[in-house]
């Protein structure tokens, strides 16, 4: 090969590099999306609004090993947007459920219920006679003066940790 052609071979070479390296990065830029595709101007949408939850004076019974008890506290939503109480855990017990207890004449009955409403703006009362956080098979004992940590979960995906203080019967 003369060397005019040699030379032209090379300069086309580094032409077809730098078209190379140029695609690849059109295609990443294309990829990643550029500033461009977005106005600085343009903010990101704001978040969905949230229930914005809290619990005031947790508080339990005293119950020995492998025994039941419940938890009690006021649950407030200081938001506008209402949610759902779907559940609660415990380490302390090997069953946690929420339970509502109702009276039918003069007999008081207590229900499991797989969910609690939590209007915005309100606050919603856990109270004996009333709706609960039931415990059954205590993991050991709990005396006045110990605490019980839960949480809570909600239908929006929210979680709230909770220690109730045990309180004697």
């Amino acid at each position: 090969m003369c060397a005019d052609c040699a030379s032209a071979l090379a300069r086309a070479r580094v032409r077809l590099s730098a078209l190379a390296v140029a695609a690849v990065m059109a295609a990443v830029m294309a990829a990643c999306g550029t500033s461009a595709e977005r106005p600085a101007t343009e903010a990101a949408p704001p978040p969905p609004p949230r229930a914005e939850l809290a619990v005031h004076e947790a508080w339990a019974r005293s119950a020995d090993s492998g025994a039941m008890t419940s938890v009690y506290f006021t649950l407030t939503n200081r938001a506008t947007v209402s949610d759902t109480l779907q559940g609660a855990t415990s380490a302390a017990a090997e069953e946690v459920g929420l339970h509502m207890s109702m009276q039918h004449g003069n007999t008081m009955h207590m229900a499991s219920v797989q969910s609690l409403p939590v209007p915005g703006e309100d606050s919603v009362l856990f109270a004996p006679l009333g709706a609960h956080v039931m415990l059954t098979r205590m993991t050991r004992a709990y005396a006045a003066g110990d605490t019980i940590a839960l949480t809570l979960t909600f239908a929006s995906g929210q979680s709230l940790e909770v220690r109730a203080g045990v309180r004697q019967p």
